[in-house]
């Protein structure tokens, strides 16, 4: 006060009233409280939004903003006519709390009109899901519409909501006729969801596309048939997504550079409604890659397939895929994976890849191929468990072909009725990693051809020469031990020097590698220089440095993994 005295004496002409003196303190103090409370509470945030506030129109908010929602609770939320630019997005994001929305509306976070937007509740490092959607009882609770496109989602929680999770996709009847918003007039653009939790949903957890790809009528507009809109560009990955009335994630109509990738989905489909029971689908006039998914306990198919072709599904694990699912009703079928067809939806000539999945006591089936457009159907390296109708089809169980046997590839698929026999690390406890011993380790062909380097936990693959069969790649050094090793003192001597001997049961001319013990790809090397000599290889140690090492000697059916150590004179 002593200061804002002052101030004002300074301001005010000698002799003048003291109201005038007075009007100047008030006005300053005003002044300083709106500066007081315009200032920004959080570092980076460009523009700042009050929990009271719930529409948040573009007007003023430019690209490269970052706008901050302030914690507390909202009825909901609608972004509308938010722009930026693909070079300068708009972030979005909570700052200093979670932004919680528990309603009674028909959304519970809406987008109207809005692209190049980064949307993220992970603006509060204490919170894993800054922005909760808790329950909406009349709609979806995140509904990405009107034309929105190039839309990043991540880190929200949305639970309990009267329809689907998540909704992206714009509907050609927008309450005008003379509008409609077809596939020629607008294409929805990248739209990337991740690292988000949804459950308790009633219908589909993610329902991103218009399921009407080859048309869809409009009552309102006279009964006239419409295209929908296309996507192009769809990444959805490392989702959690548990109980679902419907599917668990439902794309269709994403016409290129689709993934759904890394998402842990379980007890999908429980309202039991026909058509919409997977925990994934794939729909009409999308071409989808669907890779390193964890899919348990649905009761419907776990992965669904009406796609338009030239897709890969691989390296996913799907685990009691419609087992409660009437389970004394051995006449509704369910499998891990089923490929099949829309009429009009699907590119001619075009092939499917199912490869190194791993499917665990389905219902029915391990794959059921039902798609005879396809020009070729490649089905390799699955691992296939206990399929639900081996005691009335017997082998047929494992791949079930409802199309001609000309049509479909067929290789390197390891099945067991048994669990046990595969040698799981703990089925019991769902692990379905493989022991170093289990008969799937290299029962695979290679696939490095079709892009498949990596495993379900992204590590690489192969490990040894070849591909193990299903979802994992067992990376233990002692993997696919055969016990052709005639004497346990072999390799010898231990330590080695300048060679070893390692003894084999028939004459060998395999691969013979040396790995570090350590894993380092750097320290690995295949040895050209060696021997077979009386039953026991030679092999030359030139150039191999001191070390501890994995010797593995690999032929066309068997490898064979020991430990040696290697010395080198004088040191």
């Amino acid at each position: 006060m002593y200061l804002l005295f002052h101030m004002a004496y300074a301001i005010s002409p000698i002799g003048k009233n003291l109201k005038n003196n007075t009007n100047i303190i008030l006005g300053i103090l005003l002044m300083l409280f709106s500066l007081s409370v315009n200032a920004k509470q959080y570092d980076g945030c460009t523009i700042e939004i009050e929990s009271s506030v719930y529409t948040i129109d573009g007007e003023g908010i430019n690209p490269g903003d970052v706008v901050c929602l302030l914690p507390g609770n909202k009825d909901f939320l609608l972004f509308r006519n938010i722009q930026g630019t693909a070079a300068n997005p708009i972030i979005i994001q909570n700052a200093g709390g979670s932004v919680i929305i528990d309603t009674d509306h028909f959304y519970g976070i809406k987008f109207d009109n809005c692209k190049y937007i980064i949307f993220s509740g992970g603006g509060y490092a204490a919170e894993q899901y800054g922005i909760k959607v808790l329950g909406v009882s009349q709609g979806a609770g995140l509904s990405i519409d009107n034309m929105s496109t190039n839309i990043e989602v991540e880190k929200l929680e949305i639970a309990n909501t009267a329809i689907a999770g998540i909704y992206a996709k714009t509907e050609p009847y927008q309450g005008d006729c003379n509008n409609l918003i077809t596939r020629d007039k607008f294409t929805m653009y990248d739209l990337k969801i991740h690292d988000c939790y949804l459950h308790d949903i009633a219908d589909e957890g993610f329902y991103v596309g218009s399921s009407k790809y080859t048309g869809q009528t409009i009552q309102q507009c006279n009964n006239i048939v419409v295209l929908p809109h296309l996507i192009e560009g769809v990444q959805i990955y490392n989702n959690i997504v548990e109980r679902t009335g419907w599917d668990g994630i439902q794309v269709s109509s994403a016409i290129s550079n689709c993934s759904i990738y890394q998402n842990n989905i379980s007890h999908d489909s429980y309202s039991e409604d026909y058509g919409q029971m997977s925990g994934i689908i794939i729909g009409g006039g999308s071409r989808c890659d669907c890779y390193n998914n964890s899919i348990f306990d649905g009761k419907g198919d776990g992965i669904d397939v009406f796609g338009m072709g030239n897709m890969k599904i691989f390296n996913n694990l799907i685990v009691r895929a419609g087992r409660t699912f009437q389970p004394g009703n051995s006449n509704e079928f369910r499998s891990g994976i089923y490929i099949g067809y829309v009429e009009g939806a699907f590119t001619p000539g075009a092939t499917f890849g199912v490869y190194n999945n791993t499917i665990v006591s389905p219902k029915s089936f391990g794959v059921t191929y039902n798609n005879q457009h396809a020009e070729m159907g490649y089905i390799k390296n699955n691992l296939i468990t206990d399929p639900g109708y081996y005691s009335i089809s017997g082998n047929d169980a494992f791949v079930n072909l409802m199309v001609s046997s000309s049509i479909i590839t067929q290789s390197n698929n390891f099945s067991s009725v048994d669990n046990s026999l595969v040698k799981f690390i703990d089925y019991n406890n769902d692990n379905y990693q493989l022991q170093p011993n289990s008969p799937a380790v290299n029962y695979g062909t290679s696939l490095t051809s079709e892009g498949i380097t990596f495993d379900i936990d992204n590590e690489f693959r192969p490990f040894h020469t070849y591909f193990d069969a299903g979802a994992y790649e067992s990376h233990d050094p002692h993997a696919a031990i055969v016990g052709n090793i005639e004497n346990e003192q072999y390799p010898y001597p231990i330590p080695a020097s300048d060679f070893v001997y390692i003894p084999v049961n028939q004459y060998f001319s395999g691969e013979i590698i040396l790995t570090s013990v350590l894993g380092d790809m750097s320290s690995k090397h295949k040895i050209n220089n060696r021997q077979v000599i009386d039953g026991k290889v030679k092999v030359s140690l030139s150039g191999i440095p001191s070390g501890r090492y994995i010797v593995s000697i690999v032929s066309k059916d068997k490898a064979v993994h020991k430990p040696i150590i290697v010395v080198k004179h004088g040191k």
